[in-house]
């Protein structure tokens, strides 16, 4: 089973209520009556204008969907209904249990602290990778662009399979290239899911992540502005008053 049909098979089949669907350009968000959820908003590689133009099914009506319907785009679909779906299923996660850890670290302390000289195979890009380098951390990036030089081609996907500690983007989970890569991935090697899009729930890892860092939504109304007007994640959290938007790291409980 898929890394997201896993998750979703966790979420009960009731009719909880959404509230309302805000798609900026790079952000999305789904608030419903359980919770509210983050992903980032994803266009394919089609024409967004014309008789084949991308388009999100059922926009305008998506409110008169249960969430769980929602939830269920994250699985297959346009580019943009998997935007919607994930936001959707990170809304109505459960509340982690006693069986993790929670804390306020966010993904490179959490690599300092756990990386133990091991090589760091970064799925994604993110900008701690260089400040990581510079202490003199042994990492390898992996990502679709090819115009950065690190695009994964079947040789790299093979050297991503040698390193002890993947740092994964959550953007995988939208692309549809997580489950390839938790393929190639080292039997032993030591996962984290990285980025708001992350669903953070104990399921995550259980599902084999050793821990998930990623955003809890707490006032969506203060957020939704930014969103609404192209703000990227970094505008999102400053714009955000305290408590309406809290990082968070989830990780397996010790002892």
């Amino acid at each position: 089973m898929r890394f997201l049909e896993n998750l979703l098979s966790r979420i009960p089949e009731t009719g909880v209520p959404v509230h309302r669907v805000v798609m900026g350009p790079f952000w999305t968000l789904v608030e419903t009556a359980a919770g509210t959820g983050l992903a980032a908003t994803q266009l394919g590689d089609g024409p967004t204008h014309g008789r084949h133009s991308q388009q999100m099914p059922g926009a305008g009506h998506l409110t008169a969907l249960s969430a769980r319907t929602l939830a269920e785009n994250a699985l297959e679909g346009p580019s943009p209904a998997r935007s919607v779906g994930l936001a959707a299923l990170n809304a109505l996660l459960p509340t982690p249990g006693e069986g993790c850890a929670r804390s306020d670290a966010n993904a490179s302390e959490w690599l300092r602290a756990n990386a133990r000289g091991r090589r760091i195979g970064v799925v994604g890009w993110f900008p701690f990778v260089e400040a990581l380098q510079a202490e003199g951390h042994d990492i390898e990036v992996f990502e679709k662009d090819p115009v950065t030089g690190h695009a994964m081609t079947p040789a790299r996907a093979q050297r991503l399979g040698e390193c002890g500690l993947l740092c994964i983007t959550a953007a995988t989970l939208l692309n549809d290239t997580l489950d390839g890569i938790l393929d190639a991935a080292a039997p032993g090697a030591e996962k984290i899911l990285v980025g708001p899009s992350s669903p953070l729930c104990e399921a995550t890892l259980e599902l084999g992540f050793a821990a998930v860092c990623g955003a809890r939504v707490e006032k969506a109304d203060a957020l939704v502005p930014v969103i609404q007007e192209g703000g990227c994640f970094r505008q999102i959290r400053k714009a955000a008053p305290g408590g309406a938007l809290r990082l968070v790291t989830l990780e397996r409980g010790r002892g």
